[in-house]
């Protein structure tokens, strides 16, 4: 019983339950999209597929009954927040409880998934610096940064890729990518790269100017980093964590959010990091001249942690 088939089966336990092919959740419960629903009812898992989908399931690696047809969907089913529920024609519920506890955190082969995400996220950014010029418009950048990534092994990207020059990076949605880089500004990119269906969330900022009050603002996060480092490893309180964290800068969202598509940890909240949890450290320092914000990746273990990017 493979990682994926675990999954399946834990969320199974709790009831039945139905999802479709382009929900967020499936590469973690199946290894293709071909098929039109996945249903989990009263411990048994099927896959319901039209017969021209035969050949991408002949050989899927989960043990799950087939049934070429259209599934009988009598009873009420738990869906995913994801799912498009104007379209459902049966009963269903929020299965998001479910999902909290089947989904905290990942299995050890979904983490060397992750691990290999941010590989590719490290290099990619080599390579995206070293092409990245003045006078390029941000569009023009997000086009760098998406290609480097797509070169180096990533497959997708959950959101939209934001980039943003000065003051724009202080909005939530930038819109204008028509801004050329010019000296005296503040870069933000900020990218969610998918390997396998399973994300990573990351920001960098470049400086184009040696000013005072940036490096500092940047220093003071790398700071933190460092000090974080140190202090966080399986037990760690998530307020605790939250309380490093906002040294740098009282901003107004989640310090930590959870990474690789699942469920845990949030920050501050009254979680405890566990072994094998992965999150996104979100720091963001607020300039009158753009926004100071690294968010990184990491991997909690059992003694330490690791950056993942």
């Amino acid at each position: 019983m493979n990682y994926r088939e675990m999954r399946a089966r834990l969320i199974a336990s709790y009831g039945n339950f139905l999802f479709f092919p382009d929900d967020p959740e499936v590469p973690k419960l199946i290894e293709t999209r071909a098929f039109t629903h996945l249903v989990m009812e009263d411990g048994e898992i099927r896959v319901y597929a039209h017969p021209t989908m035969k050949e991408d399931l002949e050989e899927i690696e989960e043990n799950y009954e087939i049934v070429y047809g259209e599934p009988n969907l009598k009873e009420e089913y738990f869906v995913s927040p994801n799912t498009r529920i104007r379209n459902l024609t049966s009963k269903y519920k929020n299965g998001e409880r479910i999902l909290q506890k089947a989904m905290r955190k990942p299995f050890p082969e979904e983490v060397e998934i992750i691990i290999n995400l941010g590989q590719i996220i490290q290099r990619a950014m080599g390579e995206f610096f070293s092409e990245l010029r003045i006078g390029m418009k941000a569009r023009e950048i997000k086009a760098l940064l998406e290609c480097s990534l797509l070169r180096e092994g990533a497959e997708g990207f959950l959101y939209p890729t934001i980039v943003a020059i000065g003051k724009d990076s202080r909005k939530m949605f930038p819109k204008e990518e028509d801004v050329k880089l010019e000296e005296g500004s503040i870069l933000l990119v900020d990218a969610s790269p998918m390997l396998q269906g399973y994300p990573l969330n990351f920001s960098r900022v470049i400086l184009t100017e040696e000013r005072r009050e940036w490096i500092d603002a940047l220093h003071k996060i790398n700071e933190m980093y460092d000090k974080m480092a140190s202090m966080v490893k399986s037990g760690t309180s998530c307020t605790f964590l939250d309380s490093i964290i906002r040294e740098v800068y009282d901003f107004p969202h989640y310090s930590v959010i959870p990474a690789g598509g699942f469920y845990m940890p949030y920050a501050p909240s009254s979680c405890v990091l566990e072994e094998n949890m992965v999150f996104t450290v979100v720091p963001s320092i607020y300039l009158e001249e753009g926004v100071i914000k690294v968010k990184r990746n990491v991997l909690v273990e059992k003694d330490s942690m690791k950056f993942l990017d």
